[in-house]
């Protein structure tokens, strides 16, 4: 739960009040028993290559192209249904994409839960649920029970995991003005939730977890754990402060048991080190009275490979375009984790985005700089985005892929990515 979950307790008890009030007409606040909403997109790309890159080895071995053109849609639809204190989810998201290597389309649920809202403090679900634990906007490490974000895209939808959830939650006056306890079960066997946890330990656990919340001195905390079971026991703590009306700051830690991680031996074999260790995040959003937001964070994943650890994986990589032995070794480790989205250690994110810039209505331009400070290699983003025409968003976001031979961003197989997305809202 976050300070909007917290003021909306208070908001609910002040409704209480107002209630006794003849003038006070509940129907003008009821919700809709169906409501759905969805969108259709197209996302034309095009990539200016770096051959020379072990991205590009990875993805085009013995080609010679210098630009990839690329083309993809999708479609997500969602839905809520709502009998008394029974309701109905559903988010179900499709996707197609054409490119140099192939065709390729997928759907998925990505949720599918019921809820009951037992009463005014205590609401259980049972489904699928693409949960949202932590305070970060680039990567959450208290985030146990979800699916990695992708710090390029952040705010874009995610398919959760089947499990059961229970809150309960209770306002206060005084220092503590809300609490809210939530447990959570995720269990896994070998149909249901085969990717959380990965490997042969990850049928027939129950994966209990729960995350206590507060408010308290204006102050949002959570409290988490996550207990042994297809993944190591995990505990983590988030907190999130306005410093006044325009800035907050914010901040996670969390500490990771006995979790596998696939590492490189000098012979280029892989072997499964079990390790304990930490992650931190800390973070500030700034929003001045001339609607400019500006985003600031900075992370650390213990989980992640070092500078070294990844130069010996790119090293791996160019060495099998001339040695085709090396071709598998390098394969299966770029799928174990060093050729992941945000595989290194420690990172910068900034943010900074200008809603209506000249007066210049429904259109927000912004710029994204993602760097890792390892090895100072780092994508720049700049974006447009317009919002001017009815259930229609345009969007336009170039990528720039910049560092060293051997650093992550510059072993990229893409100088850069011209990105233009088109979505009709229904």
């Amino acid at each position: 739960m976050n300070r909007l979950a917290g003021i909306t307790l208070l908001a609910l008890a002040a409704a209480s009040a107002v209630h006794a009030d003849e003038g006070f007409d509940p129907s003008a606040y009821d919700k809709k028993a169906f409501e759905w909403t969805g969108f259709v997109e197209a996302r034309p790309e095009n990539q200016r290559l770096r051959p020379g890159s072990a991205g590009y080895q990875l993805q085009y071995p013995g080609e010679t192209r210098s630009t990839a053109n690329r083309l993809g849609g999708a479609a997500e639809l969602s839905a809520v249904l709502r009998q008394r204190s029974l309701s109905f989810n559903f988010t179900g998201h499709a996707s197609w994409i054409d490119e140099p290597r192939g065709s390729a389309s997928d759907y998925r649920h990505y949720e599918a839960y019921a809820g009951w809202q037992v009463d005014e403090r205590l609401n259980v679900q049972l489904g699928k649920r693409a949960l949202r634990w932590g305070k970060g906007y680039a990567w959450s490490p208290v985030a146990f029970l979800e699916r990695a974000k992708d710090p390029t895209d952040p705010e874009l939808a995610r398919e959760g995991f089947v499990m059961a959830t229970g809150a309960w939650v209770r306002s206060f006056d005084g220092p503590v003005k809300a609490l809210s306890l939530t447990a959570a079960a995720v269990p896994t066997t070998s149909g249901l939730n085969e990717d959380f946890g990965g490997g042969a330990t990850n049928a027939g656990h129950g994966n209990p977890a729960l995350k206590l919340y507060g408010l308290v001195y204006d102050t949002d905390i959570d409290v988490i754990w996550a207990g042994r079971g297809s993944r190591g026991p995990r505990f983590g703590i988030d907190f999130s402060r306005n410093l006044g009306s325009q800035f907050e700051v914010h901040g996670e830690w969390a500490r990771v048991s006995d979790a596998p991680r696939a590492v490189l031996t000098p012979a280029n074999a892989l072997q499964t080190q079990i390790q304990t260790y930490g992650s931190a995040l800390i973070g500030a959003r700034y929003l001045s009275e001339r609607d400019t937001t500006i985003i600031f964070e900075l992370y650390r994943s213990g989980g992640g490979y070092s500078t070294d650890e990844l130069g010996a994986f790119y090293d791996l990589v160019h060495a099998s375009a001339a040695n085709p032995a090396l071709t598998l070794p390098a394969s299966r480790a770029a799928v174990q984790g060093y050729n992941r989205p945000s595989a290194a250690q420690r990172y910068a994110y900034l943010r900074v985005s200008q809603k209506e810039p000249f007066d210049i209505l429904d259109f927000t331009p912004s710029v994204t700089l993602i760097a890792n400070t390892g090895d100072h290699s780092w994508a720049l983003i700049p974006e447009l985005l317009y919002t001017g025409i009815k259930n229609v968003e345009l969007r336009a976001r170039l990528a720039l892929n910049r560092g060293d031979l051997g650093s992550e961003y510059g072993e990229r197989a893409a100088r850069s990515r011209l990105e233009l997305r088109a979505r009709l809202f229904f």
